[in-house]
């Protein structure tokens, strides 16, 4: 066990457990803090370590509260499967950056875990997390090129704070799940204040212009002309944007909730 010694009165200090309750996220969350004891005159001190531990300590209380997986949690059930965080990465669609940062710590949303759980715990059902197609970034700057040229502007931007690129993508996503049985890109989605929301679209945003579209499976005939047509519906930012709050998949769904591919069959837009 460790030994420092008191700053006040200079004595033995002792590492020792108590119990805390704290506040974090609207959640008081009962956690016991490993602090340095003086068996004098009784100061209690911490370390630049056992603040670490701590923040810690509270980030695991806080998802076994919330049913959220460890990152000791993610780290064994990937293990189990054999999976590499690459290997995770790509599967999700997450990004290998924000593996490793869940594994050492960082909380992940509600709607993220749910996606990990249903590659490391659940049967995988793809048809209703990604739209029976396998998750592709190069697609993703496929479809946005593809929005491009037909909107006559580019869609992906850093400073699209409203996210209308992912309102374009997403549709494209629904419609040709509805219309052709599959999605164009395997992204997955979650319902967010400003409407769906592409996973980590941030984080993926410099790798998805970066991506080379060559690489992804060409667009088809009948995928190009949903693509057409959502332009057409939709030639303005803001249309879109309020088209998406109009629908039962992010109408019906909380904040944070994964939005399914069933939703594609209730879609309200009309193509024109």
């Amino acid at each position: 066990m460790s030994k420092i010694n008191c700053p006040k009165c200079r004595s033995a200090m002792e590492e020792k457990g108590i119990d805390r309750c704290v506040a974090f996220r609207g959640i008081d969350l009962d956690i016991i803090e490993e602090v340095f004891v003086c068996s004098v005159c009784g100061l209690c001190a911490g370390t630049i370590q056992s603040a670490g531990k701590i923040q810690q300590t509270i980030a695991d209380a806080y998802r076994e509260q919330t049913g959220l997986l460890s990152g000791e949690k993610i780290k064994e059930l990937r293990k189990a499967k054999g999976m590499t965080q690459k290997k995770l990465a790509e599967l999700t669609g997450f990004g290998i950056a924000s593996i490793k940062r869940w594994e050492t710590g960082a909380i992940q949303s509600k709607s993220m875990d749910l996606v990990l759980r249903q590659h490391l715990i659940n049967d995988w059902d793809i048809n209703n997390v990604t739209g029976n197609r396998s998750f592709s970034i190069p697609r993703i700057l496929l479809v946005a090129l593809a929005f491009k040229a037909e909107l006559c502007r580019t869609i992906l931007k850093k400073d699209d704070k409203r996210l209308f690129a992912v309102k374009y993508i997403w549709y494209a996503d629904m419609f040709a799940k509805k219309m052709l049985g599959r999605s164009m890109t395997g992204a997955t989605y979650a319902n967010l204040s400003y409407g769906p929301q592409l996973n980590n679209y941030r984080e993926l945003l410099d790798e998805i212009k970066n991506a080379d579209a060559a690489k992804a499976q060409p667009l088809t005939s009948e995928e190009l002309n949903i693509i057409k047509k959502i332009s057409h519906t939709f030639p303005e930012n803001q249309m879109i944007f309020d088209a998406a709050q109009k629908e039962p998949a992010w109408l019906e769904t909380s904040v944070g909730e994964l939005i399914s591919y069933i939703w594609a069959d209730q879609i309200v837009a009309r193509l024109n």
